[in-house]
C-alpha cells in the first residue's frame, strides 16, 4: 500500500502560504471584504437580540426556555448565515484543491464560481448529513443503553455505559470523519461527486490521516490564538488600553459603534488574513495527501 509522510502533509498549508503569498492576499483581501459586510448587517438586524442569545447560552443554569425566546424571529437570519458560509467554504475549499491539484491553473487567484464549486458545495453537505445521522443515531443508541443500564444496575452503571457510549460516539464521528476526508479532494480531481470513494482510498491508513490533521489542527491553533495576541496588543496601542485587548476576543454586537471601536477595527482588518490561514492550515492536507497517494509528485506544487 502506498504511504505519504504525514509530517509533510500537515505542513503542507504553510507551503502554500508561503509559495503562493499574492494568491493568500487576495483571499484575505476578499474574505475581510465579506466579513466586514456580513458584520454590519448582522449587527443590525439582530446585534442586540445576538448577544442576549448568547449570554443565555453561555450560562449553565439558565431556562432553555429563555434562550429560545430570544432566538425567535432569528430562522431567516440563520438561514442565510448558513447559505453564506456554504457559499464561501464552497469556493474557498475548491480553491484550495485547485491550488494543490492544478497549480498551473492560477488565473482569478485560483477562485472560480463554476461547477467544481457546485460539487463541493454539494459534498459540504453531503458529509455533513451523513455525520449529523450518525451522530443522532449514537445519541439515540447512548441514551437506550444507559436506560437498560440504570434499570438492571442502578444509576451508577447507567451513567458508566452512558459515559462509553459517549466515547464510542465521539470514536465513531472521529472515523468517519478521517474517512470521508477525501471526498472534497476526489470530487474536484474527477469532476463527479464521490463520497463513497473516499472510504476506498482511507482504508488502512487511518491512523497516519488521524495524525496527520491532529498535527495540522494543533497548529491551526497556535497560529489562531497568536493572531489573536497580536490583534489584541495591535487594537490596545491604538486606543482604549489594555481593557481594549477583550474586544479581540469577545467583540460586542449590540451596535456598529460598539462592534467597530478601535479594536474591533484593527481585529475587522485581520479577520480575513486570520480564517484564511486557518482554511489552508487545516484544509490543505487532505488534496495533498490525496495527490501523493494518487501518485501526483506535490512537491512540484511548491517549488
Amino acid at each position: 500500500m502506498e504511504q505519504f509522510s504525514a509530517t509533510d502533509a500537515s505542513l503542507s498549508g504553510f507551503r502554500l502560504v508561503r509559495e503562493h503569498l499574492k494568491t493568500v492576499a487576495v483571499w484575505a483581501a476578499l474574505m475581510t471584504i465579506a466579513s466586514f459586510v456580513v458584520s454590519v448587517i448582522t449587527i443590525k438586524v439582530a446585534g442586540p437580540q445576538l448577544t442576549t442569545m448568547m449570554e443565555l447560552s453561555a450560562e449553565p443554569s439558565t431556562d432553555p426556555q429563555a434562550t429560545l425566546k430570544a432566538m425567535e424571529g432569528m430562522g431567516p437570519l440563520f438561514l442565510i448565515s448558513a447559505a453564506y458560509s456554504l457559499v464561501i467554504y464552497s469556493v474557498l475549499l475548491a480553491g484550495v484543491n485547485r491550488l494543490v491539484l492544478r497549480p498551473q491553473d492560477s488565473a482569478g487567484a485560483y477562485l472560480r464560481l463554476g461547477a467544481d464549486e457546485l460539487r463541493q458545495a454539494a459534498v459540504l453537505i453531503l458529509v455533513n448529513l451523513i455525520l449529523l445521522a450518525a451522530y443522532f443515531g449514537a445519541v439515540v443508541v447512548s441514551v437506550i443503553i444507559g436506560a437498560i443500564g440504570a434499570g438492571l444496575g442502578g444509576a451508577a452503571l447507567g451513567v458508566a455505559l452512558g459515559v462509553l457510549t459517549g466515547l464510542a460516539m465521539a470514536g465513531l464521528m472521529l472515523v468517519l470523519a478521517v474517512r470521508l476526508s477525501f471526498a472534497g479532494a476526489l470530487t474536484f480531481d474527477t469532476g463527479r461527486i464521490n463520497i463513497k470513494g473516499s472510504w476506498a482510498l482511507t482504508k488502512g491508513r487511518f491512523w497516519p490521516l488521524l495524525g496527520a490533521y491532529l498535527v495540522a489542527l494543533v497548529l491551526a491553533l497556535v497560529v489562531y490564538l497568536l493572531l489573536l495576541v497580536i490583534i489584541a496588543v495591535i487594537g490596545a496601542a491604538f486606543g482604549g488600553g489594555l481593557a481594549a485587548m477583550g474586544d479581540a476576543f469577545n467583540p460586542d454586537l449590540t451596535s456598529l459603534a460598539a462592534f467597530f471601536t478601535p479594536a474591533g477595527i484593527v481585529r475587522s482588518l485581520f479577520s480575513g488574513l486570520l480564517s484564511i490561514l486557518v482554511l489552508l492550515i487545516v484544509f490543505a492536507p487532505p488534496p495533498t495527501i490525496y495527490a501523493q497517494l494518487r501518485g501526483r509528485d506535490v512537491l512540484d506544487t511548491f517549488g
